[in-house]
């Protein structure tokens, strides 16, 4: 199965990366991690790196780029060398760049996808302590909405970073949301879109630093494909 690791920058794809395949591998799976962010050396034992291929500093140097053209560019460039990161194993972690925008409004994504074809799971990691208040709840959950329409694949949201911030609980959020009138429909509605795609919408709250949280999800990534649960 292929799991690709999104999330905003500062939001632990790294981390994640590294402790959840060290987590597989420990129950016995055979693991492969990909390095996809040009821009930025993997801090774990990449089985393949993009930067083997393209480095945005080069860019930026050859092509007389600033740092966010070279970084669009680099994610033009990389698109080519894709047949070569594309590994088979029991799991497959694609380690995003720490832009979010270069992967899900670039060729870049949906190109990825293209090829890994089917059993393509995107785990979409927040930061849990930036979630204060329910409108920025909401606002995560929309950006998870997002990546579903644009790669086309099932998404699960996933709080990362527990160990520093407790989340409330989902209903929490929902019931606070149906008070704020407009803003509670568009939730409602939201909801309603996400329950009609291949996944059902649940909270997922992990530590990546920790390994906390690592069992409920993969049983999460594994109800994705699986007719035997749901993630109600």
């Amino acid at each position: 199965m292929n799991l690709i690791v999104l999330g905003a920058a500062g939001s632990g794809k790294t981390l994640f990366t590294k402790n959840f395949g060290r987590f597989l591998s420990d129950l016995g799976y055979s693991v492969r991690r990909i390095n996809l962010d040009p821009a930025s050396r993997p801090r774990y034992g990449a089985d393949r790196d993009i930067r083997e291929f393209i480095r945005t500093e080069e860019v930026m140097e050859r092509e007389k780029l600033g740092i966010n053209g070279a970084l669009i560019r680099s994610a033009e460039l990389s698109i080519k060398y894709f047949s070569e990161l594309i590994l088979d194993a029991d799991y497959v972690i694609y380690d995003t760049p720490g832009q979010l925008e270069l992967f899900i409004f670039t060729n870049f994504g949906t190109e990825l996808v293209k090829r890994l074809g089917s059993f393509t799971v995107g785990i979409f990691l927040v930061d849990s302590s930036r979630i204060i208040n329910p409108n920025q709840y909401a606002a995560m959950i929309s950006q998870s909405a997002v990546i579903t329409l644009l790669l086309q694949i099932p998404v699960l949201t996933v709080f990362n970073k527990s160990d520093l911030h407790e989340l409330k609980d989902f209903d929490f959020y929902k019931e606070e949301l149906e008070k704020e009138g407009v803003l509670g429909e568009f939730f409602d509605n939201l909801l309603k879109f996400i329950e009609g795609t291949s996944v059902i919408y649940r909270p997922l709250k992990i530590s990546a630093k920790n390994f906390e949280g690592f069992n409920e999800l993969l049983n999460a990534i594994n109800e994705v494909f699986c007719s035997c649960g749901d993630l109600s």
